[in-house]
């Protein structure tokens, strides 16, 4: 398997805007590397990140530094974890993809409001 930081085994789902397809599982450590908790995302997951079109400009929701930060998120709330705690995964990711730290404040900030606020 290969490692996080490394992993391009996703790719765009046919016919869709910014919808993304794992290709294989992937695999992320919890909490710090090598916690011994590692959430595994099955190949065949579907993901995006929800940027709304008024602020792709500042976030390209194919900017593959955070593609793979929003996959967790999406996995751990479907496994039932609150927001506060998804969005800190998604900030850690970003940050293991090359995001910056700055950025990844923001990213966490943002990715909690519209998931906590979001009106379903």
């Amino acid at each position: 398997m290969t490692s996080f930081t490394k992993f391009e085994a996703f790719n765009r789902v046919p016919g869709t805007r910014k919808k993304y397809r794992l290709n294989e599982t992937l695999a992320w450590d919890i909490g710090a590397k090598q916690s011994g908790w590692v959430l595994t995302v099955p190949e065949g997951t579907e993901f995006d990140i929800s940027v709304p079109r008024l602020l792709e400009w500042a976030l390209s929701p194919h900017d593959r530094r955070v593609l793979l930060a929003a996959a967790i998120h999406d996995e751990l709330l479907v496994r039932g974890h609150d927001a506060a705690f998804a969005s800190s995964e998604f900030r850690r990711a970003a940050i293991a993809r090359g995001c910056s730290k700055p950025w990844a404040w923001v990213f966490f900030a943002t990715t909690l409001a519209w998931t906590a606020f979001k009106v379903r």
